[in-house]
């Protein structure tokens, strides 16, 4: 499972009240779907994949399910709006437009079957055609983690990825976290911080490889000025290291790039394009255009009318046409730059 969520960074604005480890799995889950289309149905064995090792049964799907829907339609966004100088309008609009569980009734107990949503076309923006502003992690990473508190810190950070550091007002980290009223300071260090910090810089393999969801974790709490021990706590700052976004994927990137010049790269101008374009559907392809900025996409179809390959370019969700000529001279360029690494 290695998908990936990706949404807009206002989706972490969006209250998510009191929805446990097991609720917030699902919902990502979810969200990797959508993002293509704001109404999505989901079968019982997708939602179950979203569970982590629990492995429930279809009854016990059931129950997630409705307990799910109705935190779901609690889960709001509330906008101020200035009307005049002395005016002013608070609209809170809800997430969903729509949620229908199917169920079968078997022996007075109810079995999920599947699960339909629709997102408000309000909110279309935050998990469709994501360009700019967005947040990404990995959804396995993510349901691997312990624990709701670590879960909504994980992705409020994954949105400072590149910077290494965030700082919140602390009324609004712990709204946001959702942390009870009545926890004192010494509560949400020894039953939030802490615990959630330890799973944050926990090495885990994943995907067979050993990694670390934030390296050199840490925060510090800044006060005001007042009585006691220098005052109250009115802000709350995480630093860690930033994650090397562009660099990573350069190199990811150009291992593909070997792999597929090796067994993929056209080795003769006088090919029939539509002939040998059954050696490429499917391929991935990475190069660089004229303002050396990376391309990735996938080789999907073939246009008969121009005799091009038809690209689907990853990043901007959209496709565009590519001669094999321009292929075998962008792939025999990436080989010269990239030489010796294969």
């Amino acid at each position: 499972m290695q998908e990936i969520v990706k949404y807009h960074n206002d989706f972490n604005k969006i209250k998510l009240p009191s929805f446990t480890e097991l609720e917030q799995n699902l919902l990502f889950g979810m969200l990797v779907k959508i993002k293509n289309n704001s109404k999505c149905e989901f079968s019982a064995n997708e939602l179950r994949n979203f569970v982590s090792d629990k492995n429930p049964t279809n009854a016990e799907l059931f129950n997630y399910a409705k307990t799910l829907g109705e935190k779901f339609f609690k889960a709001d966004f509330t906008t101020i709006r200035k009307i005049n100088e002395n005016e002013s309008a608070q609209t809170t609009y809800n997430l969903f437009k729509e949620y229908t569980i199917f169920f079968l009734n078997n022996d007075n107990k109810k079995t999920l079957t599947g699960i339909k949503i629709e997102i408000n076309e309000i909110f279309a923006y935050l998990v469709e055609q994501l360009t700019a502003n967005f947040t990404r992690f990995e959804l396995a990473e993510f349901i691997a983690l312990s624990g709701k508190y670590t879960k909504t810190l994980y992705r409020l950070l994954k949105q400072y990825r590149q910077t290494g550091w965030v700082q919140w007002d602390f009324k609004e980290f712990k709204d946001i976290l959702d942390i009870p009223e009545n926890y004192k300071q010494i509560d949400i260090d020894q039953r939030i911080l802490k615990p959630a910090l330890r799973e944050l810089t926990a090495e885990r393999n994943l995907f067979d490889t050993k990694r670390i969801p934030f390296k050199d974790l840490s925060y510090t709490k800044i006060k005001g000025k007042g009585r006691g021990r220098g005052g109250n706590v009115i802000a709350i700052r995480f630093d860690f290291t930033p994650e090397q976004v562009q660099e990573e994927l350069e190199a990811q990137a150009e291992a593909r790039i070997a792999e597929n010049i090796k067994n993929h790269i056209p080795t003769s101008a006088d090919y029939e394009a539509k002939q040998e374009f059954k050696n490429y559907k499917g391929v991935e392809i990475s190069f660089y255009d004229s303002k050396q900025k990376l391309i990735i996409a996938i080789i999907k179809d073939f246009d008969n009318e121009t005799n091009k390959l038809i690209c689907y370019d990853e990043k901007i969700k959209k496709d565009f046409k590519l001669s094999f000529k321009n292929l075998q001279k962008a792939n025999e360029w990436i080989a010269q730059k990239i030489q010796g690494i294969y």
